[in-house]
């Protein structure tokens, strides 16, 4: 698919169309009982509860200003805009109709705790992975993400750092900067889950990427990632000759990856429930002539939506689509385990593309202010192959089921422990427990 460019036009308008499809209706809820057909002029705003955030993170989401016309849409974008930010236990906006058909807007929040020390330890799929560090996503009441971590794969170590600012210069603009020396090890199984070889992947990486949001539908960026890659510790006793030729002829190499990125629709966030629809279409290239020790395409089309129903549950999907034509084997795809498929060992299914799914039933038992309880009733399915064309070979899914418990918190930024079974599984594995923190997806 990638080396046929009437494959990847055809493939490409396919995509965008239904990216279009998946952005319809993605508006947030509607405030009841606010009738604004007469567009008021906005007298005043007042921002109350803040403490630590600074009020003109506010004043640049809404769509409003002082001396200007009120309209029933842009209360309800702009309240939305300001749950989207994730950094606010609540929203409440309060109008006070003034003679001259003005109105005095006050909105009311309350803040989140967001200087969050950072300690995940996650099992599953045979691999271990401790991560521990700390960040701030609303640093210095800026909403701008400052952190670092220190991460352990399997006694392996290594750690990130990260610069994130979501609103650069102001305006709906996003730069993200990522500095990594990591080292994770990677195994590499036959079909049936048995063990053939390992290797540790030893990477120092850099990340620039800047993303502009045309509308609130839809977003354009452009990011380019430097890896400096090398592969140590080749266990490779039951390796096939091909993988172990992959493993020996590009053992190191230097990598500049640039992508182009594009989403539409729009996720919406309100405490312990998510609404809405959104695509995102990544295309990627790595050239000789810039900087990179070999020539080679990516390719991911991801697609999230999710429906809402009574008891604030709500169902959760996910489809991914991905593909590349290089031989660098830590450029390729591991899929299964902490990301793709549970119940599977980690990147159990290498190949140069795949797909997967997954759909989740999320509904909570228990709320309060501090503390949501939610429990996930999940399915998974993935295919790797060797190349797009063999995707369509349903013979080769993957699949698994199961339930989970996630552990939130309204008051705490990104709260979220998870723990997950998988009662049912397609091929052989040896794990059926898994653990972490965040959503599956």
């Amino acid at each position: 698919m990638l080396n046929n460019n009437n494959t990847i036009l055809s493939s490409l308008i396919f995509y965008f169309f239904f990216a279009v499809l998946l952005s319809v209706n993605c508006y947030g809820e509607i405030i009841e009982g606010t009738n604004l057909e007469n567009k008021p002029k906005v007298e005043s705003i007042k921002i109350t509860g803040l403490k630590k955030t600074n009020k003109r993170v506010i004043l640049r989401e809404l769509l409003f200003k002082e001396n200007s016309p009120l309209t029933t849409n842009d209360l309800i974008e702009s309240v939305q805009r300001l749950k989207n930010l994730q950094i606010f236990s609540y929203v409440r906006p309060y109008l006070a109709l003034l003679p001259n058909n003005e109105v005095a807007v006050t909105i009311d929040i309350e803040e989140k705790w967001t200087t969050i020390p950072f300690f995940n330890y996650s099992a599953g799929g045979g691999t271990k992975h401790l991560t521990a560090g700390i960040y701030d996503i609303n640093w210095l009441g800026k909403y701008i993400e400052l952190g670092a971590l220190y991460q352990n794969w399997n006694k392996e170590h290594g750690g990130i750092i990260w610069f994130n600012d979501p609103r650069f210069l102001d305006q709906r603009n996003t730069l993200n900067l990522i500095i990594q020396n990591t080292r994770k090890p990677r195994y590499i199984y036959e079909e049936n889950g048995n063990l053939q070889g390992s290797f540790i992947l030893h990477r120092k990486a850099f990340t620039a990427a800047y993303k502009k949001e045309i509308y609130s539908h839809f977003e354009l960026g452009l990011q380019a990632e430097y890896f400096d890659d090398a592969l140590l510790n080749v266990e490779n006793d039951n390796l096939d000759s091909t993988t172990l030729d992959s493993l020996m002829h590009y053992t190191n190499s230097k990598t500049l990856l640039n992508t182009l990125t594009m989403r539409l629709g729009q996720l919406n966030y309100d405490i312990d429930i998510v609404s809405g629809k959104e695509s995102q279409i990544l295309l990627s290239h790595s050239s000789k002539s810039l900087a990179s020790d070999h020539n080679f395409n990516k390719f991911k089309w991801n697609n999230q939506i999710y429906w809402q129903f009574p008891w604030r549950s709500y169902i959760a999907g996910n489809f991914t689509l991905a593909a590349t034509n290089t031989q660098l084997i830590q450029q390729q795809y591991f899929v299964g385990g902490f990301q793709h498929i549970r119940g599977y060992y980690d990147g159990q299914f290498r190949n140069k593309s795949y797909w997967q799914a997954n759909l989740e039933y999320r509904i909570p038992s228990y709320k309060s202010q501090w503390i949501v309880l939610q429990h996930v009733f999940f399915t998974d399915a993935i295919n790797a192959a060797s190349h797009p064309k063999k995707l369509s070979n349903f013979e080769n899914n993957v699949y698994s089921a199961g339930t989970g418990i996630r552990l939130l918190s309204p008051k705490v930024y990104s709260f979220n422990g998870r723990i997950d079974f998988a009662f049912y599984t397609s091929g052989k594995n040896k794990t059926s427990i898994s653990f972490g923190t965040q959503h599956f997806f």
